[in-house]
């Protein structure tokens, strides 16, 4: 396997999650391990704390805000455990179809997980923009998080936004986790073509789903994938 970083999985999602996260690290395979609700970070924390090259996000998904899974002791569980890590994600906004219903309950639990995070610093993201890139980054100005001397990072994930939205993101500085389903879309290949390399990141998005069963063989072939088709598409 290629030494490369899986910026953005769900191995807390695994239907053997213990087994995933001990064949990978056997492997030597890297990765920042997303949460969707802050019982999940807890749960992935301590699953992955025997290894130092797996990372636990702090989250707030927000399909998980806009049908309801996540409430208001979700957000201020966020909020207390925001000083204990500098991994946050997966957070942000999905306004397409019928979560789009949910707006502003999702505005305002990305407005609280920015104001815990940003001005303390040193925080690496992993954002969710979907029909919402405009937005997102209207929040994450709003709560400092590119201030200069913040030290935060900022990176999309698949991201599917317009060309501005593209251009307003990259001239904040973010980064951009790519994989096999972004690279799927003519889209997705021209934004990984056109973007500076040292922009770029890989992502599985693995386990897709909670109770997916996933082999740490398989989830390694998804990375090298992921980096094969990244490289297709650059022409590299």
């Amino acid at each position: 396997m290629a030494d490369v970083y899986d910026m953005h999985c769900h191995l807390g999602f695994a239907a053997d999650a213990p087994a995933l996260a001990r064949g990978g690290a056997a492997a030597g395979v890297r990765a920042l391990s997303c949460a969707v609700t802050p019982d999940d970070f807890v749960a992935t924390r301590e699953l992955l704390a025997p290894y130092p090259d797996l990372h636990a996000a702090l989250g707030l998904h927000p399909w998980w805000v806009a049908d309801g899974r996540v409430g208001a002791p979700d957000l201020a569980c966020f909020e207390e455990l925001a000083e204990q890590t500098p991994f946050i994600g997966e957070i942000g906004l999905d306004f397409a179809g019928a979560r789009a219903s949910a707006r502003e309950a999702q505005v305002e639990a990305l407005r609280r997980a920015l104001a815990a995070t940003a001005p303390r610093g040193g925080r690496l993201y992993s954002v969710h923009a979907v029909h919402a890139a405009d937005a997102v980054l209207d929040l994450l100005d709003e709560a400092g998080a590119f201030a200069p001397d913040a030290g935060n990072d900022v990176v999309f994930h698949w991201f599917s936004g317009t060309s501005a939205e593209l251009a307003r993101a990259r001239a904040r500085g973010c980064c951009f986790s790519v994989g096999p389903r972004m690279l799927a879309t003519r889209r997705g290949r021209a934004y990984a073509r056109d973007l500076p390399a040292d922009r770029l990141l890989l992502e599985t998005d693995a386990p897709s789903r909670p109770g997916e069963a996933l082999e740490a063989a398989a989830w390694q072939a998804r990375l090298d994938d992921a980096l094969a088709q990244l490289a297709a598409a650059r022409g590299d």
